[in-house]
């Protein structure tokens, strides 16, 4: 009888636990993909208003402040602090990239992104540089 006892509390308190474990990785998990998501719809928006100079007070250029905004927002949101500390930095600067200090500032934020988000800590800053903003001589 003790004997069934215990093995019941063995396996109720198994379940629990591993119900409780699979909650918290999963939180995790979907708190990764909503950081993630929110520094892509940024790194996008930045993208996109390098390729296309919109006129100014178009739609097109109000749905793009738009998103740039609600994406900045997310990242404020869910964000580490390393990477909303970088962020700060790079707006301080004037948010463009005709400087090199703001250029290494951006990448810099980038390389935090790329960390936050479980990328491996391979990427060297002049690497990630030459990628998104090309050679600068």
């Amino acid at each position: 009888m003790l004997t069934a006892v215990f093995s019941f509390l063995g396996v109720v308190i198994g379940a629990s636990l591993q119900y409780f474990f699979t909650r918290h990785i999963e939180n995790q998990r979907h708190l990764r993909d909503l950081r993630s998501k929110a520094y892509m719809d940024y790194l996008k928006c930045v993208c996109e208003q390098a390729q296309y100079r919109y006129k100014s007070g178009s739609s097109e250029q109000k749905e793009l402040f738009s998103r740039t905004g609600d994406a900045k927002a997310r990242i404020c949101l869910y964000g580490s602090k390393k990477v909303i500390s970088a962020f700060s930095c790079f707006e301080e600067l004037g948010a463009s990239m005709g400087l090199p200090e703001q250029r290494n500032s951006f990448v810099q934020m980038v390389l935090d992104m790329r960390n936050d988000s479980g990328s491996e800590d391979g990427a060297k800053a002049k690497e990630i540089q030459n990628v998104i903003l090309g050679i600068h001589t």
